[in-house]
Protein backbone atom coordinates (compact mmCIF):
# COMPACT_ATOMS: atom_id res chain seq x y z
CA UNK A 1 0.00 0.00 0.00
CA UNK A 2 1.44 3.37 -1.03
CA UNK A 3 1.86 6.07 1.57
CA UNK A 4 0.42 9.47 0.92
CA UNK A 5 2.55 12.46 1.73
CA UNK A 6 1.37 16.03 1.90
CA UNK A 7 0.91 17.44 -1.63
CA UNK A 8 1.22 14.10 -3.45
CA UNK A 9 -1.37 11.57 -4.54
CA UNK A 10 -0.97 7.83 -5.22
CA UNK A 11 0.72 7.28 -8.65
CA UNK A 12 -1.32 4.15 -9.35
CA UNK A 13 -4.47 6.20 -8.98
CA UNK A 14 -3.11 8.73 -11.52
CA UNK A 15 -2.42 6.04 -14.10
CA UNK A 16 -6.02 4.73 -13.95
CA UNK A 17 -7.62 8.14 -14.51
CA UNK A 18 -8.45 9.79 -17.83
CA UNK A 19 -9.36 13.23 -16.51
CA UNK A 20 -7.24 15.11 -13.96
CA UNK A 21 -8.02 18.06 -11.74
CA UNK A 22 -5.92 21.23 -11.98
CA UNK A 23 -4.04 20.29 -8.79
CA UNK A 24 -3.25 16.83 -10.14
CA UNK A 25 -2.07 18.31 -13.47
CA UNK A 26 0.25 20.69 -11.61
CA UNK A 27 1.73 17.82 -9.56
CA UNK A 28 2.31 15.72 -12.70
CA UNK A 29 3.90 18.62 -14.59
CA UNK A 30 6.17 19.49 -11.64
CA UNK A 31 7.37 15.90 -11.41
CA UNK A 32 8.01 15.67 -15.18
CA UNK A 33 9.87 18.99 -15.11
CA UNK A 34 12.05 17.81 -12.23
CA UNK A 35 12.88 14.56 -14.05
CA UNK A 36 13.75 16.54 -17.21
CA UNK A 37 16.10 18.85 -15.28
CA UNK A 38 17.84 15.90 -13.59
CA UNK A 39 18.23 14.19 -16.98
CA UNK A 40 19.66 17.37 -18.59
CA UNK A 41 22.18 17.84 -15.79
CA UNK A 42 23.27 14.21 -16.08
CA UNK A 43 23.78 14.56 -19.83
CA UNK A 44 25.63 17.86 -19.38
CA UNK A 45 28.01 16.13 -16.96
CA UNK A 46 28.60 13.29 -19.45
CA UNK A 47 29.29 15.70 -22.33
CA UNK A 48 32.17 17.16 -20.41
CA UNK A 49 30.90 20.70 -20.85
CA UNK A 50 32.35 23.13 -18.42
CA UNK A 51 31.37 26.70 -17.74
CA UNK A 52 34.91 27.76 -16.77
CA UNK A 53 38.02 27.07 -18.83
CA UNK A 54 41.65 27.55 -17.89
CA UNK A 55 44.08 29.44 -20.16
CA UNK A 56 45.45 26.32 -21.90
CA UNK A 57 41.96 25.10 -22.76
CA UNK A 58 41.00 28.56 -24.05
CA UNK A 59 44.12 28.63 -26.21
CA UNK A 60 43.37 25.16 -27.67
CA UNK A 61 39.78 26.16 -28.47
CA UNK A 62 40.91 29.40 -30.12
CA UNK A 63 43.53 27.55 -32.20
CA UNK A 64 40.92 25.02 -33.33
CA UNK A 65 38.42 27.75 -34.25
CA UNK A 66 41.12 29.66 -36.13
CA UNK A 67 42.13 26.53 -38.05
CA UNK A 68 38.50 25.90 -39.01
CA UNK A 69 38.11 29.53 -40.10
CA UNK A 70 41.27 29.37 -42.23
CA UNK A 71 40.19 26.08 -43.79
CA UNK A 72 36.76 27.51 -44.67
CA UNK A 73 38.37 30.65 -46.06
CA UNK A 74 40.75 28.60 -48.25
CA UNK A 75 37.84 26.48 -49.58
CA UNK A 76 35.90 29.63 -50.47
CA UNK A 77 38.93 31.16 -52.22
CA UNK A 78 39.54 28.03 -54.30
CA UNK A 79 35.84 27.80 -55.21
CA UNK A 80 35.98 31.43 -56.31
CA UNK A 81 39.13 30.80 -58.38
CA UNK A 82 37.44 27.81 -60.09
CA UNK A 83 34.57 29.90 -61.44
CA UNK A 84 35.72 33.53 -61.50
CA UNK A 85 36.70 35.12 -64.79
CA UNK A 86 35.33 32.17 -66.80
CA UNK A 87 33.47 32.37 -70.10
CA UNK A 88 29.69 32.20 -69.57
CA UNK A 89 27.45 30.63 -72.22
CA UNK A 90 23.67 30.91 -72.44
CA UNK A 91 21.49 28.27 -74.05
CA UNK A 92 17.85 29.19 -73.58
CA UNK A 93 17.43 29.88 -69.86
CA UNK A 94 20.51 27.89 -68.86
CA UNK A 95 23.75 29.60 -67.88
CA UNK A 96 26.70 27.30 -68.49
CA UNK A 97 30.49 27.12 -68.23
CA UNK A 98 32.51 25.20 -70.81
CA UNK A 99 35.18 22.63 -69.91
CA UNK A 100 38.53 22.58 -71.69
CA UNK A 101 40.34 19.56 -73.20
CA UNK A 102 37.50 17.07 -72.89
CA UNK A 103 36.49 14.48 -75.48
CA UNK A 104 33.59 16.79 -76.44
CA UNK A 105 32.60 20.35 -75.67
CA UNK A 106 30.92 19.68 -72.35
CA UNK A 107 29.15 22.39 -70.38
CA UNK A 108 28.13 22.55 -66.73
CA UNK A 109 25.39 24.70 -65.22
CA UNK A 110 26.67 27.53 -63.07
CA UNK A 111 24.43 26.43 -60.18
CA UNK A 112 25.94 22.92 -60.24
CA UNK A 113 29.43 24.33 -59.56
CA UNK A 114 28.26 25.48 -56.12
CA UNK A 115 26.94 22.01 -55.24
CA UNK A 116 30.28 20.25 -55.66
CA UNK A 117 32.45 19.09 -52.76
CA UNK A 118 35.14 16.51 -52.02
CA UNK A 119 32.46 13.81 -52.01
CA UNK A 120 31.78 12.57 -55.57
CA UNK A 121 28.33 13.38 -56.91
CA UNK A 122 26.48 12.62 -60.10
CA UNK A 123 26.28 15.84 -62.11
CA UNK A 124 24.65 16.42 -65.48
CA UNK A 125 26.90 17.84 -68.18
CA UNK A 126 25.54 19.15 -71.46
CA UNK A 127 26.89 18.97 -75.00
CA UNK A 128 25.65 20.37 -78.28
CA UNK A 129 24.32 18.16 -81.04
CA UNK A 130 22.59 19.79 -84.04
CA UNK A 131 21.40 22.95 -82.30
CA UNK A 132 20.11 21.16 -79.21
CA UNK A 133 21.62 20.32 -75.83
CA UNK A 134 22.01 16.71 -74.87
CA UNK A 135 22.79 15.44 -71.39
CA UNK A 136 25.43 13.14 -69.97
CA UNK A 137 25.62 12.18 -66.28
CA UNK A 138 29.14 11.96 -64.87
CA UNK A 139 30.70 11.52 -61.47
CA UNK A 140 32.31 14.76 -60.34
CA UNK A 141 34.12 16.11 -57.29
CA UNK A 142 36.54 18.85 -56.25
CA UNK A 143 39.64 18.80 -54.06
CA UNK A 144 40.87 21.39 -51.58
CA UNK A 145 44.33 21.59 -53.10
CA UNK A 146 43.22 22.13 -56.70
CA UNK A 147 41.26 24.70 -58.67
CA UNK A 148 40.22 22.02 -61.16
CA UNK A 149 37.17 19.74 -61.37
CA UNK A 150 37.68 15.98 -61.15
CA UNK A 151 35.42 14.06 -63.53
CA UNK A 152 34.86 10.36 -64.09
CA UNK A 153 32.81 9.47 -67.18
CA UNK A 154 31.79 6.13 -65.66
CA UNK A 155 30.23 5.89 -62.19
CA UNK A 156 31.02 2.17 -61.90
CA UNK A 157 34.65 2.11 -63.03
CA UNK A 158 35.72 5.32 -61.37
CA UNK A 159 38.75 7.06 -62.81
CA UNK A 160 38.95 10.79 -62.19
CA UNK A 161 40.65 13.17 -64.61
CA UNK A 162 41.03 16.84 -63.85
CA UNK A 163 39.55 19.53 -66.06
CA UNK A 164 39.28 23.29 -65.85
CA UNK A 165 36.77 25.77 -67.20
CA UNK A 166 37.35 28.01 -70.19
CA UNK A 167 38.70 31.47 -69.28
CA UNK A 168 37.08 34.64 -70.58
CA UNK A 169 38.34 35.72 -73.95
CA UNK A 170 39.72 39.20 -74.29
CA UNK A 171 37.62 41.21 -76.70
Amino acid sequence: MAMHTKGSIDEAAYRKKDIYSNEEKKIIMDRLDEERRIHQEAIKGLDGRKAVYNENEKEKILKQLNAERLSKQKREEINKIRTSNKELYKFGKKKLYKFLHMEREYYIETSDCDKLSRRPAIITLYYRAFDELKKKDVLMKTELYSDKFFISYDAIRVYFKEYSLEDKRSK
